[in-house]
């Protein structure tokens, strides 16, 4: 297989397979990413295909090949967090019988303690959200973190200490 900037300079000249490698070498990434902000499979995939959308139309504005990852994976997180905000008062009928039957269970297990902490970080302000999603939901060091939002690294360090901060409280909070 290609490395990736050749894969890249070969999609801005219209090499749709070249393209077609490129996302592959990414959906999974992609995906995880997709489903930790919108917890939801139909709607991770929907993100995914609008992503997959924008990449294939602006792929020739990309200007150093070597930041295809850090690109895609900002158009995506643009396009879940517009998503969020478009549904940010729907409740669907599923989730409502999910968190009803939750509430009547006595016992606590690993699913509930997951699903405490998703709501958690769910709860959070946008800006601490994502920082904490990159860093432990996909293993990005502080710098990658700073470049993909396109924020300083001093920046990235105090809304991940802050952001940690308000988890840690609202965890606390729900444990009381």
């Amino acid at each position: 297989m290609r490395d990736m900037e050749t894969l890249v300079k070969m999609a801005q000249k219209g090499d749709t397979e070249a393209f077609t490698d490129l996302i592959s070498l990414y959906k999974e990434n992609l995906y995880k990413i997709a489903f930790v902000y919108l917890k939801n499979e139909q709607d991770a995939l929907d993100i995914i295909s609008d992503t997959v959308y924008k990449a294939y139309m602006n792929i020739k504005k990309i200007n150093n090949p070597s930041f295809f990852k850090t690109w895609i994976t900002r158009i995506l997180i643009n396009s879940a967090t517009d998503k969020l905000k478009d549904n940010k008062n729907i409740i669907y009928i599923d989730d409502y019988q999910k968190l009803d039957n939750f509430n009547d269970s006595e016992e606590e297990t690993d699913i509930d303690t997951s699903f405490d902490l998703f709501n958690a970080v769910d709860k959070l302000d946008i800006k601490f959200k994502n920082i904490i999603i990159l860093k432990y939901f996909q293993d990005m060091t502080i710098s990658e973190i700073s470049t993909l939002l396109a924020i300083p690294e001093g920046t990235v360090k105090v809304y991940l200490h802050r952001g940690l901060k308000k988890l840690k409280l609202d965890l606390v909070e729900e444990c009381v």
